[in-house]
């Protein structure tokens, strides 16, 4: 037993080694480089807070913040919408074709995001697919702009690219799963929306929570998709960050925005995580009741 202990610390060294040198060393740096600050064009280190005074006292950077946390709520709740019937079907009514749902499903994936964005905006534009089908169909007599360049067009792209990760957590879980549970319920007479939020939910919580998360932080971080289809609301917090780091020099001040926002995130997932706990149904998970 000791033997394969200290085996597998010798294998999982390496990886851990690569872990901290490639995630917590950059971001270490990005949070040491929050407290100095610009003097013309150089960077002087000095220490102060005077950076976070900034980003907490400016409306415009706490509305950035606001609004990418807001979004990746949003659409965090609409890939859970969709996925979850997804997922259903393809793990509990496909059989045969079982891979086949799972590499459409991941397709999108295989393409970069500027492929992505560029069809989308074929599909919304002006003289896109649906206004032409619109035009045609005459329900509309002029194309609908509000179509592309809106944050409506922002979380549907959004939802597009991120329902994957959802699914899939979903999809996990409804493996595991057991259908004699839900016949059990049914011939007790329990209605089917009993059952979902008895049972289906609480077992399958766990991928529901995953994908979420993984939805909300890869959202909040996404910079292209606002940029190329938001128009004059693509505005967002990682945009001024960019601009930080690149045209206006100040390397500081977008670290700290940057660390703020990170912290941001990681209270917020540990809330949640701790809201989960202390649940009912979330103890009865992580007890594997």
């Amino acid at each position: 037993m000791a033997i394969a202990a200290d085996r597998g610390t010798r294998l999982a060294a390496p990886v851990a080694l690569v872990l901290i040198a490639a995630c917590v060393v950059p971001l270490a740096v990005l949070f040491v480089y929050s407290f100095f600050r610009v003097d013309f064009v150089a960077i002087v280190h000095d220490p102060t807070v005077k950076n976070y005074v900034r980003v907490a006292s400016s409306a415009t950077y706490r509305g950035l913040i606001g609004k990418a946390i807001t979004s990746g709520a949003i659409v965090a709740a609409i890939t859970a919408v969709i996925g979850y019937p997804v997922a259903w079907a393809i793990a509990k009514r496909v059989t045969a074709a079982k891979s086949a749902c799972l590499t459409l499903l991941l397709i999108p994936l295989y393409t970069g995001d500027l492929v992505r964005i560029f069809a989308w905006r074929v599909v919304l534009g002006a003289e896109g697919v649906v206004n032409s089908f619109l035009m045609w169909t005459g329900v509309v007599r002029e194309p609908i702009r509000a179509l592309l360049f809106s944050p409506l067009a922002t979380h549907v792209v959004l939802t597009y690219d991120y329902l994957p990760f959802m699914v899939m957590g979903l999809w996990l879980a409804f493996e595991s799963l057991d259908d004699r549970l839900l016949e059990a319920a049914r011939d007790l007479g329990a209605s089917e929306a009993t059952i979902f939020r008895r049972i289906v939910l609480p077992l399958t919580a766990p991928g529901l929570i995953a994908g979420a998360m993984m939805v909300f932080v890869l959202v909040v971080g996404d910079y292209l998709t606002p940029q190329l289809i938001g128009g004059s609301s693509g505005i967002t917090v990682i945009s001024a960050i960019n601009d930080l780091f690149g045209t206006a020099f100040d390397w500081p001040l977008g670290s700290a925005i940057a660390s703020s926002l990170l912290i941001i995130l990681g209270l917020l997932v540990t809330l949640a995580a701790l809201g989960v706990s202390r649940s009912t149904w979330g103890r009865a998970v992580l007890r594997g009741e």
